[in-house]
């Protein structure tokens, strides 16, 4: 029996389609959505409200708790971030948004020399219209091996608007709070892992002269 290609066209259209598909900022529940890992998870409406106005961009450096350091250091895994918003929108609302986290090394400032770029990412952002949380799920995880000595990051957020500047608006504990807040209702959704490193070729060779000296005897 002959079958018509349309069936099969239309799967593998859908399946192009759904491959090109790039993460977007949307609202929702971050907790609910990045889950269930976090380094931390503050993003909640309420509090006060300050907008981040690009180039100005909002530059927010946190401790990620706790991390797991073993002797090689630690390999810091980010799958999303969120935040809160309030409820008005503006003509300079932003369009999109870059972020980039950076780990800031064992003397915990930036521009030190010992900083690790954990990753950037830019997508697409629309306001809602109404305060609520949003959530940012990176289509690709940010990952990097640090040396694990400190716990600071550093979380700049860059938002746009078409080829203009843009505007993006947070909640914070504060409140009359500015864009460098550190109380900015932000969550940083990941994990940390202890790295141990591999013993070095020269051990291994050692160990072998070792075993057939004995072998020897």
């Amino acid at each position: 029996m002959n079958r018509s290609p349309f069936p099969l066209c239309a799967l593998l259209g859908a399946l192009t389609l759904a491959d090109s598909h790039a993460a977007t900022i949307v609202g929702g529940n971050v907790t609910d959505t990045l889950g269930p890992s976090f380094f931390f998870d503050s993003a909640a409406t309420g509090g006060g409200d300050f907008t981040v106005n690009q180039p100005n961009s909002g530059a927010f450096v946190r401790s990620f708790g706790t991390l797991n350091v073993g002797a090689g250091g630690s390999t810091i895994t980010i799958a999303g971030i969120g935040w809160a918003s309030l409820n008005s929108a503006t003509a300079n609302d932003a369009t999109s948004a870059t972020v980039a986290i950076s780990y800031l090394g064992a003397d915990g400032v930036l521009g030190g020399g010992d900083d690790v770029l954990i990753g950037t990412a830019t997508d697409a952002y629309t306001f809602a219209g109404a305060a609520g949380e949003y959530v940012w799920a990176f289509d690709t995880a940010m990952s990097a091996t640090i040396d694990g000595l400190n716990n600071l990051f550093r979380i700049l957020i860059t938002p746009t608007n078409g080829t203009s500047n843009g505007s993006l608006s947070f909640k914070s504990t504060l409140s009359n709070p500015n864009a460098t807040a550190a109380t900015v209702k932000l969550s940083v959704a990941g994990t940390s892992v202890a790295v141990v490193p591999e013993p070095s070729a020269a051990l291994l060779g050692g160990l072998g002269v070792l075993l057939l000296a004995r072998r020897r005897r």
